[in-house]
């Protein structure tokens, strides 16, 4: 039985031009490859998930910093809003339209302004969904709440610190449920292709072969997104494509070469042996 000659550690860097390689992975290569296909989506998530973390807690730290500064004492008590303010209490946004509004007076029950997103009186939270459409929480079941600046910035902390591994984690776990997916149609397309070239790789090695032809592809999609350009998805496919086709030629058997006659020269030097010969060595 022919042995491995090449690992998970060298695929991703041979994957680009080794024709030798996608033979070993096709021929050798035991599995579907998915434990290479996972590791290697998460290590290319890094980058991205590092750049993504960095603009929202930019758009964090611009927008939400701005409202919950304009938070009063709230304490909820048994269905009961009270509040440090007598009178409606807007909050704005940067451009200066009032966005909420905490009424515990009494005068409002509805949102009239079309800006207003929510409103919060002393016994409901009312949160626009539509133009004309609101959903509204009835707080009678609500014991005991506090809210504040403080405890505000508190929950901004702990969604900032816990921003980067949430994401990570869903990034991969969809890109990976998706490549999978993505992996066993190519790896179909793969089995028509191997079956015109007249190889003998079963949809196992097809498989494999299409997850180390999609590795130039998701290599080039982590360094182009972390330089921050944009190349269409088209050219992603049609670079899996063109590795997916040279990896199973790599594994398809030549033409079995027909045997040539080899000329003997030991039967030149033997002698013939007519029938006189024979009876005049009898006699």
């Amino acid at each position: 039985m022919t042995n491995k000659r090449y690992n998970i550690i060298q695929l991703p860097f041979l994957a680009f031009f080794s024709k030798k390689l996608y033979r070993d992975v096709g021929q050798n290569w035991k599995g579907a490859n998915f434990a290479y296909l996972f590791l290697l989506l998460a290590i290319c998530w890094v980058p991205s998930t590092l750049s993504l973390r960095k603009d929202l807690l930019k758009s964090l730290d611009s927008n939400q910093v701005h409202l919950i500064n304009q938070l009063p004492d709230i304490h909820i008590k048994n269905g009961r809003v009270e509040m440090d303010q007598q009178k409606p209490y807007p909050i704005k946004n940067r451009s200066g339209q009032t966005i909420a509004i905490i009424d515990t007076t009494g005068s409002m029950n509805y949102i009239a302004d079309e800006h207003v997103m929510a409103l919060l009186t002393a016994s409901d939270l009312v949160v626009r969904r539509g133009k004309n459409q609101f959903n509204t929480l009835d707080l009678s079941q609500v014991s005991e709440f506090h809210l504040n600046k403080a405890i505000a910035n508190e929950w901004l902390q702990t969604t900032r610190n816990a921003l980067a591994p949430l994401s990570y984690g869903l990034f991969l776990l969809l890109s990976y449920i998706f490549a999978v997916l993505a992996m066993l149609l190519t790896a179909i397309v793969g089995l028509v292709l191997s079956s015109a070239m007249h190889s003998t790789l079963k949809f196992s090695g097809v498989l494999r072969i299409a997850v180390a032809a999609a590795t130039p592809s998701i290599v080039l999609i982590t360094v182009s997104t972390a330089l921050g350009q944009s190349i269409p998805g088209l050219a992603y496919i049609g670079f899996t494509l063109l590795y997916l086709l040279i990896g199973i030629a790599s594994c398809s058997k030549p033409a079995e070469e027909k045997e040539i006659p080899r000329l003997k020269l030991t039967g030149l030097l033997d002698e013939v042996v007519t029938p006189s010969d024979q009876d005049s060595q009898a006699a």
